[in-house]
């Protein structure tokens, strides 16, 4: 992979005749390879500065270490930089260079991963392609990802995540995309952005980074986002079912667990319900189209789909329907959570498990009174808040009786309250950002479904309906 001056010229640094020879680049010696070059980045538990011995032990041959430190006594070959996360990303985007593949690079308010893993699906019909595993999207991830990817790769689909201005464009420096995606814009990480108008500054930074001859494609939502991208990219193809698209079926459907669309005779399946997964659906297909997969290869592409992890994973647990979407959460994948359980089970009993949309900054009180009012109107019989979602519903009213909403502060104690009030046969939306570790809810309602579970009972946390006396 590296040679040690391949390295010092990604790096900025002088060669000085070092033989080594570098077959990975590790960050964390747990999972370190021989034969690897170890870049010691400083954590926020530990510094791995404390870590070289052991990286040598484990086989590592040289390391990325901070400028100016004292260090431990080694034999490692030693790079010194100002800032080890930079020197990763210099290294990847030095060999990413190198390797002269076609990048094609998604990011978006909510559904990158989702968009991303139906891209390569469909892409892999006429590339050999390698993607991002899993959400590996940071200015860590991204580079860890980008030595991951096998050397007869022709595409890499790399996702890009961003939580503060200008790590996109830092991302794309690294990624050096050929053709960009932005799936949608939202009020997401507004505690580092402050403005929806912010984020949408911080997605076009990648259609600004595509090159001038690959393709750039857009969800239709909101507005801003197509007459921005039109505006840097008159190109930019708009992927939709409205007017404003320029790349929209002739006919769709959405049900609960699969949407279909028809373009130009050919239909296409994607087993995912709701509207959320038509409009990332048609994102994936559009560029497939556009980067030569014939139709018939981005239909099979599609239909070969699956959700990753729980990113709106629908289960049938029994009688019991359980969407598990404890990935991801900002105000617009939530609206869209909801609209999906009012248009794919309008005859169900809906129930909510929600816990707070994190990184949402000031607006953050405003966001989760908003989605709670939403879930009201939206005629779900019963939630169980956590987290921030408590004093949200606080005065509104919820259920046949107006006393469906119950608080508590862990998913134990949330569990022991919802388990009782569950019959097997309703339509459960579990919805939270990832570290509020709601996928303990999914776990136990697999078990209660499956009938291996629903012993407990209510008392053990605090069962209170906001705004009203007692619980349920």
């Amino acid at each position: 992979m590296f040679s040690s001056n391949d390295v010092r010229e990604a790096l900025g640094l002088p060669p000085d005749g070092g033989g080594n020879s570098y077959t990975s680049v590790s960050t964390d010696t747990r999972t370190l390879r021989p034969g690897a070059l170890f870049v010691a980045i400083k954590g926020e538990r530990h510094d791995a500065v404390d870590l070289l011995p052991e990286a040598e032990a484990r086989g590592a041959v040289g390391a990325v270490v901070p400028e100016d430190r004292a260090l431990p006594v080694t034999g490692l070959e030693l790079f010194g930089a100002p800032d080890a996360t930079r020197a990763l990303g210099d290294l990847a985007a030095w060999h990413r260079k190198a390797t002269g593949v076609r990048v094609v690079g998604i990011t978006g308010s909510s559904g990158k991963t989702t968009v991303k893993e139906m891209a390569a699906a469909v892409l892999d019909l006429g590339y050999r392609v390698y993607k991002t595993a899993g959400n590996l999207n940071s200015q860590v991830g991204l580079p860890l990802a980008i030595f991951e990817a096998p050397a007869d790769a022709d595409l890499w689909v790399l996702e890009l995540g961003s939580s503060e201005p200008g790590e996109i464009a830092r991302l794309a420096e690294i990624a050096a995309p050929t053709d960009a995606v932005v799936t949608t814009v939202g009020p997401a990480h507004l505690e580092f952005f402050g403005t929806v108008g912010r984020v949408l500054e911080e997605k076009l930074s990648l259609v600004a980074a595509a090159s001038p001859d690959g393709t750039v494609v857009v969800g239709e939502r909101p507005a801003e986002l197509v007459s921005g991208a039109l505006e840097l990219r008159p190109d930019a193809i708009v992927a939709g079912t409205g007017e404003a698209a320029s790349w929209r079926p002739d006919e769709h459907s959405v049900e609960a667990e699969a949407v279909r669309f028809v373009r130009d005779g050919v239909e296409y399946h994607v087993p995912a319900g709701g509207r959320h997964h038509l409009a990332d659906a048609l994102i994936a297909a559009a560029l497939g189209d556009a980067l030569g997969v014939p139709a018939a290869d981005v239909a099979r592409g599609l239909a070969g789909y699956r959700p990753l992890g729980m990113r709106s994973a629908l289960e049938q647990v029994g009688g019991m329907t359980v969407i598990a979407d404890c990935y991801n959460a900002n105000p617009e994948s939530f609206a869209a959570a909801i609209e999906y359980c009012e248009e794919a089970f309008p005859n169900r009993r809906l129930v909510a498990v929600v816990g707070t949309m994190l990184e949402l900054g000031k607006a953050s009180r405003a966001a989760h009174r908003q989605i709670a009012e939403r879930l009201v109107r939206a005629h779900f019989d019963l939630v169980a808040a956590t987290g921030d979602f408590v004093d949200a519903f606080a005065g509104l009213r919820i259920g046949r009786n107006g006393t469906g909403v119950f608080a508590a502060d862990s998913v134990e104690h949330l569990w022991a309250e919802l388990a009782p009030r569950l019959s097997g046969d309703e339509v459960v939306l579990v919805k939270a950002s990832r570290g509020v570790r709601l996928d303990g809810i999914v776990d136990r309602l697999r078990s209660f479904g499956s009938g291996a579970g629903s012993s407990v009972g209510p008392g053990a946390g605090s069962s209170v309906t906001p705004g009203a006396e007692g619980g349920d």
